[in-house]
């Protein structure tokens, strides 16, 4: 009984420090980017619609907030996911629909220092 408290409490613990990206897309998804700081890095690799860049968290954030204040979101679903395989990094993929068009949004988070914080994220028009 011990033994399979531990690994759910392990498994539950392992699964919580990899959401990174996936609290990152709700937070988009659902309209409350007032918490965006807490998932990005503190450099991110920001591609809306083909302008890629690399900048600082707070210029990131603000460039997405501008983008989804522009549109208004409908409906959005997580599609795809993905682990490396020493599971220092993820990604996932999701579908956000928008009264002006469908987007492809991408988030990319690596594992640093013990924690995850989302590295890269594209918005692209499907």
């Amino acid at each position: 009984m011990k033994t399979i408290l531990i690994n759910i409490l392990l498994i539950g613990a392992l699964s919580v420090s990899a959401q990174t990206e996936v609290d990152f897309l709700n937070a988009l998804g659902n309209g409350k980017t007032e918490n965006l700081e807490s998932y990005l890095s503190s450099n991110v690799n920001l591609c809306i619609n083909d302008n890629q860049e690399k900048i600082e968290r707070t210029a990131a954030i603000r460039k997405i907030r501008s983008f989804l204040k522009s549109k208004k979101i409908t409906k959005y679903k997580i599609l795809h996911n993905g682990k490396s395989a020493d599971r220092n990094s993820s990604y996932r993929v999701a579908r956000l629909k928008t009264k002006g068009g469908t987007y492809r949004v991408f988030a990319y988070s690596e594992k640093s220092g013990g924690e995850s914080k989302v590295v890269e994220v594209r918005i692209d028009a499907m």
